[in-house]
């Protein structure tokens, strides 16, 4: 017996989109189905009375119109509608993270390493613990200046923490956890002995501020660049031709409302030679604030300033661009890139890249890399270099600008 998919024919269905949503060509899916169907529901031209559409399976025979590099390559698994599926359970990454933080001419870089466990599933949402797992590197160094250095112990209070996630990979909160004030309590005391004046009380009262409700520690983690890029959400229902268009919004400045971007995504529903998943969504600034509202760090538009969105000295401008590269069975993304930008007086810029370190991760390179009892025993090409490259961020040679160069190019490539 062969074994068919049968597409339930929604409304706008055509021969031409239903078969481009299985990879096929139209003339292929009208073959296919008039060889298998009753005689009543034979195809014509096109979609007249048929409910129901008979689809070969991926990898069956009569994929003709496939191009010979298609053919070599994996077909994504798509859940009904084109949605990527989100199964991380039982999942431990260690990934290296580079941020980039951009004001007018001001440049500042952070580079650390950082855990993320798969805990447990709660209803509909997954809990993940993150810890770090590194030092913290600031412009190509270790933390060293007093403030810095501060704002770096201070926060250890929230490591391990635990954040709960939806069934799309999106940030949902971070979870309820008593073990805060007694962390607290040996960090302080700790400080203590190594520091004292007015800037430490300050720290400590900024970080009991935030520890004092559950509330005020989401809000503080929310503008928190490495976790709003990694559970942004990347599985979602991508649509008959592999694009959707959504709203997303992203913590590029400090306001309680964030800014919010429409973003035009695409996924490729062809694994990469890597059998990763690739997606990439772009999109512009579309805000009814205006500049001036996000320069006085307005949460809503003042006076209803539609009008002054229409005077282009004024009107909010910015964009974001992120490249994916997601585990085809779990959906947690192997590798990411984003850019996002306002213009403000000055144009803010953050630039985020993530990438998985871990020696047992499912990165395989087909026929460039070796993996021997789950470890890559030869790293050659671009992931190789990427995985060098975070791996290494206590050499200082890694930190040179050509090395960053070409990690940004062959990200965007």
């Amino acid at each position: 017996m062969t074994n068919h998919h049968i597409h339930t024919i929604q409304k706008g269905d055509t021969l031409q989109s239903v078969s481009k949503q299985y990879g096929i060509s139209a003339e292929e899916l009208r073959n296919y189905h008039n060889r298998y169907c009753e005689l009543p529901d034979l195809l014509n031209r096109e979609i007249e009375h048929q409910k129901e559409l008979i689809v070969p399976k991926l990898g069956q025979e009569g994929n003709s119109e496939e191009t010979p590099k298609e053919k070599e390559r994996k077909k994504v698994s798509f859940a009904p509608n084109n949605k990527l599926s989100y199964s991380p359970v039982n999942t431990h990454y260690k990934y290296g993270v580079m941020i980039i933080l951009e004001n007018g001419e001001d440049k500042n870089e952070l580079k650390y390493e950082t855990s993320v466990k798969w805990l447990q599933k709660y209803g509909d949402f997954h809990i993940f613990e993150i810890d770090r797992t590194s030092k913290i590197y600031i412009n190509k160094e270790e933390v060293n200046d007093i403030a810095d250095l501060l704002a770096y112990e201070t926060s250890k209070v929230l490591f391990p923490m635990h954040i709960v996630v939806d069934e799309d990979g999106n940030w949902e909160e971070v979870a309820k956890y008593n073990k805060y004030p007694e962390r607290w309590k040996a960090i302080k005391s700790n400080l203590q002995k190594e520091f004292e004046g007015e800037m430490v009380e300050n720290y400590f009262q900024k970080i009991e501020k935030i520890l004092e409700t559950p509330e005020q520690i989401n809000f503080y983690m929310l503008g928190d660049f490495f976790l709003r890029t990694l559970f942004l959400g990347y599985c979602f229902n991508y649509g008959k031709d592999f694009t959707a268009e959504k709203h997303i919004t992203f913590p590029i400045v400090e306001n309680g409302i964030e800014p919010r971007y429409k973003i035009q995504a695409k996924v490729d529903p062809y694994l990469d030679e890597y059998n990763l998943i690739n997606i990439e969504l772009e999109g512009v600034l579309d805000d009814e604030r205006s500049k001036e509202d996000f320069i006085n760090e307005r949460p809503f538009a003042f006076n209803n300033n539609y009008e002054k969105q229409k005077d282009i000295d004024n009107r909010s401008l910015g964009e974001i661009a992120i490249q994916g590269f997601l585990n085809p069975k779990s959906g947690i993304p192997e590798a990411l890139h984003l850019e996002c930008s306002i213009e403000l007086d000055e144009t803010k810029k953050i630039t985020v890249v993530i990438a998985n370190l871990s020696e047992t991760g499912t990165l395989r390179a087909k026929s460039k890399e070796t993996i021997v009892e789950g470890k890559a025993t030869e790293k050659v090409g671009f992931w190789g270099r990427v995985k060098e490259y975070l791996k290494e961020m206590d050499n200082p040679e890694y930190f040179q600008e050509k090395h960053r160069n070409i990690m940004k190019q062959q990200m965007k490539k």
